[in-house]
């Protein structure tokens, strides 16, 4: 498992040791990091070295869900409640991955802090009792002790949570060594043939650069680097509504933004649905929007 993790620094190094004793169970976990430092892609590597790793990875991102789709995922439920009987992300037999729990309402924490207790959950709308079969890996940008200080994680939860193995993920600051390293793997992953050895001048740019959202705005810098072929930059319409709004920026042009950020939509949206396989429920899933939404647009 450890040779997911790119660098050399002492914050990696104290990482791959806690996964070489990471039992291989249900065993739930507690990972924390800034934004975009990589605690999603830890949690799918931990999956992938589990019990369960021949079952698809679920995840709920609080943060981008609407509250009926929380109460949905988190908790199923039967009509009149819902159109019809859809069962909790927690009685299914893989790990799920709950991200930004903070943003989830204080009824969802005490159904959720219930559950993991007594290791069954109830569905909305009914009172017959069914087990959590899950292995609970909880995402988090703070330590759970210093979250409940703010409120937005009630004190129940918060117990249960310090009760777990929790693994900090370090911020690009904390792992400056590593950047060499993690931008020689994006050039070659995206087949930057100029950046077959990152030189010293981009090294001190990279180095210095204040990248907020960690290894995923250095990830996506080098994705922006790579040069499309003319079929796949077709194929790409929401890069070309994207230059072409900065054009029209750049030459003092009027142009209508909600007209162009709407193709750009579509665009996205109609790719995410062809990389899910054409699944409503998934692409409305990882883009947190409603499947209505996504049928409106998809058709």
């Amino acid at each position: 498992m450890s040779g997911y993790l790119i660098g050399g620094s002492l914050a990696i190094k104290r990482i791959r040791s806690l996964l070489k004793k990471l039992p291989a169970d249900t065993s739930p976990l507690v990972i924390t990091g800034e934004p975009g430092v990589g605690k999603t892609f830890l949690a799918k590597c931990i999956h992938d070295d589990s019990l369960m790793n021949d079952r698809e990875l679920e995840i709920i991102n609080f943060k981008i869900l609407s509250e009926r789709d929380q109460r949905m995922r988190l908790l199923g439920g039967s009509p009149p409640d819902l159109p019809s009987t859809r069962r909790s992300t927690l009685e299914l037999s893989t790990t799920v991955v709950l991200k930004h729990i903070d943003c989830a309402s204080k009824f969802l924490q005490e159904r959720l802090a219930e559950a993991i207790l007594r290791k069954e959950i109830i569905r909305l709308g009914t009172n017959q009792k069914r087990p959590v079969k899950c292995r609970l890996i909880f995402v988090l940008y703070d330590h759970p002790q210093r979250l409940s200080k703010t409120g937005s994680v009630i004190p129940e939860l918060v117990k249960i949570l310090s009760r777990f193995q929790v693994i900090h993920m370090p911020s690009i600051k904390e792992r400056k060594e590593d950047i060499k390293e993690l931008a020689q793997h994006f050039a070659t992953q995206f087949q930057i043939q100029r950046y077959k050895v990152i030189d010293q001048k981009l090294l001190r740019f990279l180095v210095h650069y204040r990248w907020e959202n960690n290894i995923l705005d250095l990830k996506s810098f080098f994705n922006a680097l790579k040069v499309p072929t003319v079929e796949d930059l077709a194929q790409r319409k929401d890069s070309i509504e994207l230059s072409k709004i900065n054009l029209m920026i750049d030459e003092m042009k009027e142009f209508s933004l909600k007209e162009s950020l709407s193709k750009i939509e579509r665009s996205l949206l109609n790719r995410t649905w062809k990389i899910h396989n054409k699944n409503n429920t998934r692409t409305s899933q990882v883009l947190g929007m409603t499947e209505k939404s996504v049928r409106n647009i998809v058709g």
